[in-house]
């Protein structure tokens, strides 16, 4: 089957250009930036990579041609955040245009995601799906980890200063982390032409855990023998201490919050009675996924 992938710039999209194609999953990634990406791409891609500008259009759009029917078409979202209005008019125009060049490679199905923290928005972007007249479904995912994700990043910075200061309240967040790799799988294995039609879903990992568990997993996993010592700070104190005292910078910790703020635990079985699925264990995603 012939697949159309954009949103390559987010974590999950250049884990899927590398990730994503089988032998019956053709992936054709299409990007604005092809010489940025390959620059900073960590894994070597597996998908057909083409340069397509979805916002200006122009002479690559047109010129886009894949040579049998697509089967399916994906769309990853593009903006840090749907909950910005400029944000959110750029991921419309974008979206509008990808539909289009859907179209006229012969695709009719579209899947579209998204992060649990775009769910208050999701409502503009299903309108337009309904206007455009294409099958689609809308997936909301728990924060995705494994190599090069924002939680392992942030996890390895942590655990690698000599103190942790943390506050109850950021610590304390339950969500349901999803391997990456695992998510591909899902995709993958979906019968995009007979399940979740014109449906919004969501999906999370296989365990319910807090922010601090988390921490500690990792700590078991890839770091048994760390020193690191806790310590329970006020908030603001903390953010001070993260920027001058641990050298995390300031967007890593500002993006891992602003995801976080918005993460819940999931409720797969919705979907469960209609796909068998197995995901793997956090501490096998940890150890192996780096």
């Amino acid at each position: 089957m012939e697949v159309l992938l954009s949103g390559l710039n987010s974590y999950l999209g250049k884990r899927a250009m590398s990730n994503l194609a089988r032998d019956d999953f053709n992936v054709h990634g299409i990007v604005r930036d092809l010489e940025l990406f390959n620059a900073r791409k960590t894994e070597e891609s597996t998908a057909t990579l083409d340069r397509v500008d979805l916002l200006r259009k122009g002479k690559e759009f047109d010129a886009f041609k894949i040579d049998s029917d697509l089967g399916l078409a994906i769309y990853i979202t593009h903006v840090p955040s749907l909950g910005e209005y400029v944000n959110l008019n750029l991921e419309l125009i974008t979206l509008k245009n990808f539909i289009e060049l859907t179209k006229l490679n012969g695709g009719g199905r579209l899947v579209y995601i998204a992060r649990l923290m775009d769910k208050p928005f999701v409502p503009h972007i299903e309108a337009l799906l309904k206007a455009s007249n294409i099958v689609y479904t809308i997936v909301l995912k728990n924060l995705a980890i494994g190599k090069g994700s924002v939680l392992d990043k942030y996890m390895h910075q942590l655990i690698n200063a000599k103190y942790l200061p943390y506050d109850n309240m950021f610590a304390k967040v339950k969500f349901n982390p999803i391997s990456s790799l695992d998510l591909l799988r899902w995709i993958y294995n979906v019968d995009w032409d007979k399940h979740f039609i014109n449906q919004t879903i969501e999906i999370g990992g296989p365990k319910t855990i807090t922010v601090q568990e988390m921490y500690r997993l990792y700590k078991k996993t890839l770091y048994p023998n760390a020193e690191v010592k806790s310590i329970l700070l006020p908030h603001f104190i903390m953010n001070m201490m993260f920027k001058k005292a641990y050298h995390i910078h300031k967007e890593d910790v500002v993006e891992f919050k602003r995801l976080m703020q918005q993460e819940y635990p999931i409720d797969n079985t919705s979907w469960k009675n209609i796909i068998l699925f197995s995901f793997t264990p956090l501490d096998q995603v940890i150890k192996f996924d780096q």
